[in-house]
């Protein structure tokens, strides 16, 4: 498979026109045209960044404000200096430890898990404080608690903001992508993406030889890079695929003294940066990549989901209990419905859901399949206006209320809060080697697929996304997926 042109989506500006210039420029630019002068041009990503570092900036230092105020407020002067203090403290140790780096500021990332590591190590300061100042100590760490959320909160909302802001086509780095053998299915990945926030203005090839229809210049020299992102105002360098050491080196040569990124993508795909660890070897460094799921890991898992199982069933014990006497008097049949799913290594067991069909919906799936009813996928059936959902049904199933009495399988082991779908058996007879994969783990109440778009998305789109899931997983992504539930379940996309 050769690779094609990038075709940027409509959204992106100001791009350099198509053509193949001559003499020291780009061989291959980004297709696009240029826009109109009297339209408004966004900022320059110098520009941008430097405005998103001092959001931050004053965004931290307003949470750690505005709790210090109240209590000025309120009279408790002693005790608004010591949660200043420690806050102002916790605050500094989150910028120095990468709290202002490219991650929270070019790709607003929230760095979650170094704030919390700030708060817990700026308890004692906290703590000396309030002795000092003859501040309550129980108020303090609260408050600490609090700024710290207040800063998380912040972060939050300005990495929303600048995700947004990217697919109306702001906030962009202009882009240099240098390709090498195998920078396919990167390239895929990238015009996937347009949150990333790069335009691409034009191409270097690496190691290269004929197997482009239309080859890119290849990377001549330190000098020539350099030259390339003055004249071009790169912002951002990035090699795709397995770009040569020597072009590599004259890349970082190009860009010493300048404040242009490099990023590197080397193709690992379905690798979380959590898995992997630079190791130095001689003259120079590699990664070292996690294949097993710690012991540890997998224990905590185990616990998290059971004890969170329960919590979870007592409370929602009583939308279950409503939800299934509306099943019962909307249509005749039992409230709950079993099916047996196949589980982690493919051993099966009965799961529970509310029942949202009438009692006849197996025996009809056949002729419902027949005259073209199936909305779904290659594999999975999915219908948008399926006849054989009650009304009731369709509330159930759009606000997933449905499958909470799977709450019980979690409960008894038999899934996890986080993990692929639960697939019936004749799926898993369809399934080929990379579905398979699938079955490594245990099936979820919620997942990756879920919360990307759920009945929306291809076959193959799924079994990506739960490989994805599968080979990377760990409490921190089973985190990000639960909090993506809840907006997935208020959208409602998908849901059929």
């Amino acid at each position: 498979m050769s690779l094609k042109p990038l075709v940027l989506p409509p959204a992106q500006p100001r791009q350099l026109p198509s053509g193949e210039p001559s003499g020291d420029t780009l061989v291959r630019r980004a297709p696009s045209s240029r826009p109109h002068p009297h339209l408004n041009v966004p900022a320059p990503w110098p520009q941008v960044r430097a405005d998103l570092r001092l959001w931050i900036v004053l965004g931290d230092l307003a949470a750690v404000l505005v709790p210090v105020w109240a209590l000025l407020l309120l009279g408790r002067a002693d005790t608004a200096l010591a949660v200043g203090v420690a806050g102002g403290g916790q605050v500094v140790l989150v910028w120095s430890m990468g709290g202002l780096g490219p991650g929270a500021v070019d790709h607003g990332r929230v760095p979650s898990g170094r704030l919390a590591l700030c708060a817990l190590l700026t308890c004692p300061v906290s703590l000396l404080a309030a002795q000092t100042l003859g501040a309550p100590r129980r108020a303090c760490l609260l408050l600490l608690a609090l700024q710290a959320l207040l800063v998380l909160a912040g972060r939050v909302l300005e990495g929303s903001w600048l995700y947004r802001r990217r697919l109306e086509g702001h906030a962009l780095r202009r882009t240099l992508v240098v390709m090498g053998p195998g920078a396919e299915p990167m390239m895929y990945q990238l015009r996937r993406f347009p949150g990333d926030g790069l335009m691409v203005v034009g191409y270097l090839s690496s190691g290269v030889g004929d197997s482009y229809d239309r080859p890119a210049d290849p990377v001549r020299s330190a000098q020539h890079v350099a030259s390339l992102v003055a004249d071009e105002r790169i912002d951002v360098v990035m090699t795709v695929g397995s770009v040569t050491p020597g072009d590599l080196l004259n890349i970082m040569r190009g860009l010493e003294g300048t404040p242009v990124r490099l990023l590197v993508a080397p193709g690992l795909q379905d690798v979380e940066p959590e898995r992997m660890e630079g190791v130095p070897v001689t003259h120079g460094w590699t990664g070292v990549v996690a294949v097993r799921t710690r012991r540890t890991r997998a224990l905590g898992k185990a616990v998290f989901d059971r004890v969170a199982g329960t919590l979870l069933t007592v409370l929602a014990a009583p939308v279950i209990g409503l939800a299934a006497l509306a099943v019962r008097l909307d249509s005749p049949g039992p409230a709950f419905y079993r099916q047996v799913r196949v589980g982690r290594g493919g051993e099966p067991f009965t799961l529970w859901k509310l029942r949202s069909m009438y009692v006849d919906a197996d025996a009809r799936r056949a002729a419902l399949v027949s005259v073209g009813g199936d909305a779904g996928n290659e594999v999975l059936f999915k219908d948008r206006a399926d006849p054989r959902i009650t009304r009731v049904g369709h509330w159930i199933r759009r606000l997933s209320i449905d499958e909470l009495p799977q709450l019980i399988n979690v409960v008894t082991g038999e899934m996890s809060l986080v993990g692929p779908r639960p697939a019936l058996p004749e799926e898993v007879a369809a399934y080929e080697t990379e579905a398979r994969r699938r079955l490594l783990v245990k099936p979820g109440l919620t997942g990756l697929w879920q919360v990307s778009g759920r009945s929306d998305l291809s076959w193959e789109s799924t079994v990506a996304l739960d490989r994805h899931y599968v080979e990377n997983q760990g409490g921190g992504m089973d985190v990000r997926i639960l909090a993506r539930t809840v907006q997935a379940v208020l959208g409602g996309r998908g849901a059929y």
